[in-house]
């Protein structure tokens, strides 16, 4: 899974820079912030353990501690950062507390394997490992670990999205998580987008003919709704049984561990809009926050440019006081422009964010490839084509992409999707319509605009692309029901007729009205809905409302609201009774049908309902 990659990073590590530089040894006068499990006997597993000499080197002042001894180490408020040298080994007498200690915003580095799926227990003949398992994986948002190539015949390739260098090494496999970023729905519906809580950043790449194979070094920074501040560091490779005795391995174990120590942060600097129009300035958006405060003033360095032309910058310098908007001039080219922020502090970049814009170019947008349909295939400038593509938004913020729209990331994204060989993508809206549109389903400018700036950014890779308006069934915008409800059905045509009426000169684009069709609000079931017909009373309203068509013959006619008795709703009904013709109409409130029968016996239709 490719995720979120707004990147936080902290000071260069170097040794005299540590701020846990004490001598090293089990027990210090100060506390020192970083805790090593160090427990004789305790098997590794999916990657060979580091002696513990390379950790005491690595990490000058660090306290290590047994299993009996750690879980009141965890407890103290001066342990910021855990270590865990054992691979995907951990002891299971430990969880609660380390559970505990991550909870409260605890920092994480774990150097190999998978990360607390071998749990360790201790009988009478020593440490024994149990089978592998994601039962205590699962309680930290993660689940399965899918196993990637290891790196021989792969060039090592840095993140340059994070300011740091990992020093090269080799590993055997690596392994990438499964992993959920979201704890909360924004909205109670299926196809919910959920909040950026986490953000996962590969450190590292193994790449092999230019595409991303492996990333066996990970960081997940939590920014709130559980974990809140923790960053958890995990080295998710098995390495080879010689590197953890190396130099090599000190440094790198070094770097981890600075990295991981700093906790969370979260830096953007997003254009006010994705897209536009030539003489309009354009404003930067920059927000900030961390779970270690700066040990001095921040500064923000920002510069725009136009991809084509990078020497031609526009840069600004200010203090940093986020949130806060930069403006920067008109810009004088068309086509896409490149937004570079640095997070200086004490001159050192300490984090850097990259995003764009277009400036609006509708001839470009005009003269994309045709896409058609025959009876059988999509055609393509008039060529049958067999579809080979994906659904995507984008790697950083997945449905929020609207939200939080980020050319760069799209551009960089679809890159790589036209260099897997994929040719075209779908892509539309599954949640949040009611902040694409005002009450009435008029889009906003903005909706409008990130639209084509996705349509732009499309066209630059040479992709057709499907644009889907509803997830699961057409959202009724305010109204009562999705398919029948007047005030649903106007919004619904407004917004959709508003938008392909804005795009309709874009050759390479088709449109798709539902992902997934359901009848009712009982997705992927044939159940029906229940909704109140035309012209019955809304769901939820009071029961004292009166029903309003009287009986047909007008004469002797009495009524009375029960309760319904079908065992599929809890709404009310209206019975008329009618002793002149001897029938009864019935009403149901939820399904607004209607229907007469005859009377039998003396009893009244009302007395035989209560019976029933």
């Amino acid at each position: 899974m490719n995720t979120p990659t707004s990147l936080a990073l902290v000071l260069a590590c170097c040794s005299s820079s540590l701020s846990f530089l004490v001598k090293p040894g089990r027990a210090q006068e100060t506390a020192a912030p970083v805790v090593v499990l160090s427990e004789a006997g305790l098997p590794s597993a999916d990657s060979p353990a580091f002696p513990e000499k390379q950790l005491e080197t690595a990490l000058l002042g660090a306290r290590f501690a047994s299993a009996k001894e750690l879980d009141s180490l965890l407890r103290e408020s001066s342990t910021r950062l855990l270590v865990l040298p054992y691979g995907s080994a951990f002891p299971e007498e430990n969880w609660s507390a380390i559970h505990a200690f991550l909870e409260h915003g605890g920092n994480l580095l774990v150097l190999g394997g998978r990360p607390f799926t071998r749990a360790a227990y201790h009988d009478d003949s020593g440490w024994r490992l149990r089978d592998y398992s994601v039962r205590f994986i699962r309680q930290l948002s993660m689940d399965q670990f899918q196993t990637t190539p290891g790196s021989a015949g792969m060039e090592f390739q840095s993140n340059p999205d994070i300011t740091i260098s990992l020093p090269r090494f080799s590993w055997q496999r690596a392994f990438s998580p499964v992993i959920r970023l979201s704890a909360v729905d924004l909205y109670n519906r299926g196809g919910s987008a959920g909040s950026i809580d986490a953000r996962l950043d590969p450190l590292a790449w193994g790449v092999e003919n230019g595409r991303k194979m492996a990333a066996p070094a990970i960081e997940i920074d939590h920014l709130r709704n559980g974990f809140d501040g923790g960053r958890w560091v995990f080295l998710t490779s098995e390495l080879p049984s010689q590197f953890a005795a190396s130099n090599e391995a000190v440094a790198l174990i070094r770097t981890l561990a600075e990295r991981a120590r700093h906790g969370s942060e979260e830096f953007t600097a997003r254009p006010a809009l994705p897209l536009y129009l030539p003489g309009e300035p354009v404003e930067v958006e920059v927000l900030w926050h961390a779970a270690e405060k700066a040990s001095g003033p921040l500064r923000i360095r920002i510069t725009e440019f136009p991809e084509a032309q990078p020497a031609e910058r526009e840069a600004q310098t200010a203090n940093l006081s986020a949130p806060q908007t930069l403006l920067f001039p008109a810009p004088k080219e068309k086509g896409f422009h490149v937004i570079a922020a640095e997070l200086l502090e004490g001159g050192k970049t300490r984090n850097v964010y990259r995003s764009g814009f277009w400036i609006r170019d509708t001839d470009f947008l005009r003269s994309g490839r045709h896409l058609t349909v025959n009876h059988d295939f999509f055609e393509v400038d008039g060529q049958p084509i067999a579809v080979v593509g994906t659904t995507y938004m984008s790697s950083e913020v997945q449905r929020l992409y609207f939200d939080h729209p980020n050319v760069y990331v799209w551009d960089r994204d679809m890159a790589q999707i036209e260099a897997a060989g994929l040719n075209m993508l779908r892509t539309g809206w599954w949640t949040g319509w009611d902040k694409f549109c005002d009450e009435n389903g008029q889009p906003y400018e903005r909706t409008l605009r990130t639209l084509e700036a996705y349509l732009m950014t499309a066209r630059k890779h040479g992709f057709p692309v499907q644009f889907n308006f509803f997830a699961f069934l057409p959202d009724v915008l305010g109204g009562v029901n999705p398919y029948w409800g007047p005030e649903a059905r106007r919004k619904q045509q407004t917004l959709v007729t508003t938008v392909v009426g804005r795009f309709r000169d874009v050759p390479f684009l088709a449109w798709d009205l539902i992902n997934e069709p359901s009848i009712s609000e009982h997705l992927w079931q044939t159940r029906p809905n229940r909704d109140p017909a035309p012209g019955s009373r809304p769901l939820g309203t009071s029961r004292s409302i009166p029903y309003q068509e009287p009986c047909p013959c007008r004469e002797n006619s009495s009524s009375a609201r029960v309760e319904c008795m079908s065992a599929t709703t809890r709404f009310a009904c209206m019975t008329i009774s009618c002793s002149r013709r001897k029938r009864f109409w019935t009403g149901c409130a939820r399904c607004g049908k209607r229907s007469a029968r005859q009377a039998r016996g003396s009893s009244s239709p009302l007395d035989r309902m209560k019976a029933a």
